[in-house]
């Protein structure tokens, strides 16, 4: 625990770590093109992190506009969530293209399930309204840019409605192959605990072929 504790203090003093978060080192015309909110500087932190060599960043687009469209579905998405996130998603991947970082560095912009295919349809929530949309896991997408891999495809698609899979169905399990895939990560790895019980990097799936 001293030596984790250590190294996190040591990080954390460090002045290059200091001058990576320091987003007032960046022209205030290229802070604009982000986006003068959450999701926008969240995005030109990120890449500022790519460049001072974190190997790894989740930027989470929700501690203050929660994706949970369960009341006004439309609206709420034309209004207030999509617009920071097109504007915060488009300008990351240009930046990074522009200064020759897209080609090493994966992109992945994804949630953790999708969203009912009828609107008004409840499946587990009792806040879901006539105007909103419920949990729904039976089919969500994920875009994926940069990494070295072969994008600007479509992978897979829906039904007319977009409630099932239709053709080339993808499991979650396939999208962390893939990254872990280009992170360098053997993704067939068991690690085992001070029990000698295995914990696998990933229990199954292959990383998506139509990208490598």
């Amino acid at each position: 625990m001293r030596e984790f504790s250590e190294s996190a203090f040591t990080m954390l003093e460090s002045d290059r770590v200091r001058k990576a978060f320091d987003l007032g080192r960046e022209p205030s015309a290229l802070r604009e093109q982000y986006g003068s909110h959450e999701w926008g500087q969240g995005a030109l932190l990120s890449r500022r992190l790519v460049e001072a060599g974190v190997t790894f960043i989740m930027m989470q687009c929700g501690l203050r506009q929660d994706w949970d469209t369960h009341k006004k579905n439309f609206s709420t998405l034309k209004e207030r969530l999509l617009p920071p996130l097109d504007r915060a998603v488009s300008m990351l991947l240009a930046d990074l293209s522009q200064r020759g970082l897209l080609e090493q560095t994966l992109v992945m912009v994804m949630g953790e399930f999708g969203r009912t295919p009828k609107i008004g349809q409840v499946t587990e929530n009792d806040t879901t309204g006539y105007s909103g949309r419920d949990h729904w896991a039976n089919c969500f997408s994920c875009l994926i840019a940069g990494g070295g891999l072969k994008t600007g495809q479509v992978v897979g698609a829906s039904d007319r409605i977009g409630a099932y899979p239709r053709n080339r169905a993808l499991h979650a399990k396939e999208l962390f192959a893939t990254m872990y895939h280009v992170l360098g990560v053997d993704y067939r790895t068991t690690f085992y605990d001070p029990l000698s019980r295995p914990i696998p990097v990933l229990n199954q799936g292959q990383p998506i072929r139509e990208l490598l």
